[in-house]
């Protein structure tokens, strides 16, 4: 008994340098990335690609911007959908922090990735005939890094090439948090996210302690359930969900159609802020509903797919 928690907390802590350097990466990332992408972007031909590419992005920042601009009409369902289906919550970055996973990392975002783009072309084609509001350039968010995610105001003040006051305040308070953002920031979130890979390597080895090979076999019996399962978790819109669906995937527990169909299903805060902001009900239902049926039925593709090999 106190091997397996030795052992947990030892493979834990392996992994706490490099998850603390994906965060402050991410961080750098998001801080380069989001200002720079305009709500309207998410509006024309090219929307469901972009919001592929964006959502794909280790946060959940900007599945809550995406969610925003679709609550006022400002964006199609296939683009929302994109950005949800592409979202994977905290999981890219503990894949990332562990060798032996980074492997299973490739595969996975490629099918998610590929899904997100098909699904939205074809589900905004079918919906084509649904008018949109004017997108509001200026939609920002608090995403699960706590701090404000999503296009900035980009040159709303700026007509000339000097910079105003308020600018030059707004990079000195810039500098100012610099280590705040940088640090503190993806020290936190990387602690934060270590408890949860510690208590998931805890309770399975736990569970391999009591059960050994019966776990293995247990789970090969009921692959074809796995993509339901996991689908059901990433629901969860909490940032939990998503660290234990990559770590059993990591670990080998889960399969690769159980991870496509949770981590589709997983959009972070976006699904949370969905079920608060959008006055539709029976929208926002017809868009978990969505959202739930495109993730099994692509993890038990997966599946199918990788029984045949």
């Amino acid at each position: 008994m106190i091997d397996v928690l030795t052992d947990a907390l030892i493979e834990s802590l392996y992994m706490l340098p490099l998850l603390i350097l994906v965060y402050v990466l991410i961080e750098v990332l998001e801080h380069t990335v989001s200002s720079k992408i305009p709500s309207k972007l998410l509006k024309g031909k090219l929307s469901p690609l972009i919001g592929a590419g964006v959502g794909v992005i280790p946060q959940c920042g900007f599945s809550v911007v995406a969610t925003k601009l679709y609550t006022g009409r400002a964006i199609a369902l296939g683009t929302l959908l994109a950005v949800y289906l592409s979202t994977s919550d905290e999981a890219v970055a503990v894949l990332l922090s562990d060798f032996s996973a980074i492997g299973k990392l490739v595969p996975l975002l490629i099918i998610k990735v590929t899904y997100a783009i098909t699904v939205g072309y074809v589900v905004n084609f079918f919906m084509r005939k649904r008018e949109l509001a004017e997108a509001n350039e200026h939609v920002s968010a608090v995403g699960c890094h706590h701090h404000v995610v999503g296009p900035d105001d980009e040159c709303g003040h700026c007509h000339e090439h000097d910079e105003s006051e308020e600018s030059k305040e707004e990079k000195r308070l810039f500098r100012k948090n610099a280590v705040k953002r940088f640090v503190l920031h993806p020290l936190r979130h990387a602690l934060t996210t270590f408890l949860y890979i510690l208590i998931v390597n805890i309770v399975f080895g736990l569970i391999i302690y009591k059960v050994g090979d019966s776990l293995e076999a247990f789970m090969s019996k009921i692959v074809w359930l796995q993509p339901l399962f996991a689908a059901l978790v990433g629901l969860i819109p909490n940032c939990g969900a998503s660290v234990i669906i990559a770590r059993m995937y990591a670990i080998g527990t889960l399969s690769l159609g159980g991870a496509v169909s949770g981590l589709c299903v997983s959009a972070g805060l976006g699904l949370a802020v969905l079920i608060k902001e959008n006055k539709d009900i029976k929208d926002t239902l017809l868009v978990i509903g969505l959202l739930f049926a495109l993730s099994v039925a692509v993890g038990m593709a997966v599946t199918g797919i990788s029984r045949l090999f």
